[in-house]
């Protein structure tokens, strides 16, 4: 019965210190203080098998702090990744039609004279093809009162 007795008293006395347990006279003054500086995240992009670039940034007012970031894709580097998937498993026409998407790509087709591809044809039927869907990119290239040229065919020479 004495070590209740004695459980209870501490108890009691724990309480009481907790609840009386305040300083009248701290005050904590934060007037004037700036606000914590906003901290841009890292973003790692780098890999040699990674078409992205990291981009972050942050904004102090000394009100509010912000902060964010973001991956960027490079589409040119991704093109180039899936020709040389293409190109590797020998699919080499499949690998220069993905090229060709980019106009540059294209344009260094056709003035190689190596038109790209066009749904399954290649050579001179497909820059036929082209030239009907597209006639702005070889007036582009070649002027504007450029035509295409017919090509002879077998029958012809005779």
């Amino acid at each position: 019965m004495s070590k209740l007795l004695s459980w209870t008293v501490i108890v009691l006395l724990v309480c009481w210190l907790i609840d009386n347990a305040h300083a009248d006279t701290t005050t904590i003054n934060q007037k004037g203080m700036p606000v914590p500086s906003a901290m841009a995240p890292s973003i790692s992009g780098f890999s040699n098998d990674m078409c992205r670039s990291g981009v972050s940034g942050g904004a102090n007012t000394g009100v509010l702090s912000i902060s964010g970031g973001m991956t960027i894709v490079d589409e040119n580097c991704e093109r180039i990744k899936i020709f040389n998937a293409f190109n590797s498993g020998g699919l080499k026409v499949t690998g220069v039609s993905v090229l060709c998407q980019d106009i540059r790509g294209w344009n260094a087709m056709e003035m190689s004279g190596s038109p790209c591809p066009y749904g399954g044809m290649m050579g001179h039927a497909a820059r036929k093809a082209w030239f009907k869907r597209y006639p702005e990119r070889f007036k582009a290239l070649y002027g504007e009162d450029f035509n295409l040229p017919e090509l002879p065919t077998v029958s012809d020479s005779k």
